[in-house]
């Protein structure tokens, strides 16, 4: 079985997890993981790596993404989400337009802090957050910084609204929907979600449970599943020579002022969306993925934050 990315539309009422050991189970794969949580009620794209794809799973989790949902407005539960318990109802005013939704929208468009929901995977002294909220007890993360780059009201038909956003890693839609509903004045809560992207993948990529099981009988699986070197076409990337890739491979250090000579000889973007370059040979062939550097002006080498051997 080849090695890379598989991208399955995941259905609602399964989790991410129970998503990934099925497809595992399936494929007789001895490594398995996906690039990033959807709750178990939301649907949509979901990148699962396999075998020594799960080698590019950290670039994979740091991609942005894009999703449509509803919102109920005039409802506020646990969760901040539909599965949770009813916690309080409001009124909806009747002046409410889709336009005074959309500014209050805009407002969250940016870089904001945000907490995580109380109901949550993220961690505090080593715990779920779920687990402290399932007991009872209150406990406060740091809020962390989370950039929302588009945040987009589509339509309006009391009390729901529905909406697309596309935004950076860790963004908690919930918390979003929640401090939307405060703003409001009335309370939110997430009803439906649908992710389109993440990072470079999106539905066109994805295939539902029952198609993926119809491509394996068929033994017509592998051809949906995406090579590592293709699955991070999505990083600038900076032509070497080999002789130059034989050395990286073989661990020896890049300097920060030789690689801003090629980045400028090369016309590579300057300040990329995400915080790393692939290295390639003529040929395409993927050598290493580095960080990129914050200033070129620094002394020492880059730091290879995954060095590729020859294939």
């Amino acid at each position: 079985m080849k090695d890379g990315i598989l991208v399955i539309d995941k259905p609602a009422g399964l989790s991410s997890t129970k998503v990934v050991e099925k497809v595992k189970k399936k494929l007789r794969v001895r490594k398995a993981g996906h690039g990033g949580t959807l709750d178990p009620f939301a649907t949509g794209v979901l990148p699962i790596c396999l075998g020594r794809g799960t080698k590019i799973a950290q670039f994979i989790l740091e991609g942005d993404k894009e999703y449509e949902g509803i919102l109920e407005l005039g409802l506020e539960t646990d969760t901040y989400d539909v599965t949770g318990e009813v916690v309080a109802r409001h009124p909806v005013p009747e002046e409410l337009t889709l336009e005074d939704i959309q500014r209050v929208f805009d407002e969250f468009v940016g870089v904001i802090e945000q907490p995580p929901p109380a109901f949550s995977a993220a961690k505090l002294h080593g715990r779920p957050l779920y687990k402290y909220a399932r007991e009872g007890l209150k406990v406060e993360k740091p809020p962390k910084k989370v950039e929302i780059l588009e945040f987009e009201a589509l339509d309006f038909h009391p009390p729901r609204v529905k909406f697309r956003i596309y935004c950076g890693k860790g963004t908690y839609l919930r918390s979003l929907v929640h401090d939307v509903g405060k703003r409001l004045g009335c309370g939110a809560t997430l009803v439906e979600l649908r992710r389109l992207r993440k990072g470079p993948f999106t539905l066109e990529d994805a295939l539902t449970l029952e198609e993926f099981e119809e491509l394996l009988k068929r033994g017509e699986i592998e051809r949906r599943i995406i090579p590592p070197a293709k699955a991070l076409e999505f990083i600038p990337a900076l032509t070497i020579g080999e002789d130059l890739a034989w050395r990286i491979r073989n661990g020896r250090p890049l300097a920060i002022s030789s690689l801003a000579n090629m980045i400028r000889l090369q016309k590579v973007p300057q300040k990329p969306r995400v915080p790393w370059l692939r290295l390639v040979t003529p040929d395409g062939r993927l050598v290493a993925v580095l960080e990129y550097p914050s200033d070129f002006y620094a002394p020492g080498n880059v730091r290879m934050i995954r060095v590729f051997p020859e294939a």
